[in-house]
């Protein structure tokens, strides 16, 4: 019962909001000008975490996640993966997929969060925001 609430929630929160290519001042990562872009090249643990991502039946083409709170204290989700073009009508699976493995890993995702999936060039594929502000 304590894990069937927290995932009915999320799947909510899910369902409730979209993917957009809009941004809120809150959770861009980017400076004003230009395309929103990241590193190429994730660290070496959000590789390892991304290789247990994988491991456990998450997208083979994850090569880096990262999950850290902003200035702002809102959980930030970083995903590389090696598409180009995004996960366009299979983003809802992607996204359940991966919360659900990172909520196994310890992952609090109870105030909603930001995702932003980068390709292999560093540009912003998607950017999901599921913030209580972003959701009402």
């Amino acid at each position: 019962m304590k894990r069937t609430l927290p995932a009915f929630l999320l799947t909510a929160a899910v369902l409730l909001s979209g993917c957009s290519t809009e941004t809120s001042s809150k959770s861009d990562p980017t400076t004003a000008g230009g395309p929103p872009t990241t590193s190429a090249s994730p660290a070496d643990s959000e590789g390892d975490l991304a290789a247990r991502y994988r491991r456990a039946g998450g997208d083979p083409d994850v090569y880096g996640i990262k999950h850290a709170k902003n200035r702002n204290g809102v959980l930030t989700l970083t995903v590389w993966t090696r598409k180009k073009s995004g996960y366009g009508s299979g983003f809802d699976k992607f996204d359940r997929t991966l919360t659900s493995f990172l909520i196994g890993t310890g992952v609090s995702l109870d105030q909603g969060y930001v995702l932003n999936v980068y390709g292999p060039d560093g540009s912003r594929l998607h950017h999901y925001d599921t913030t209580m502000e972003n959701t009402s």
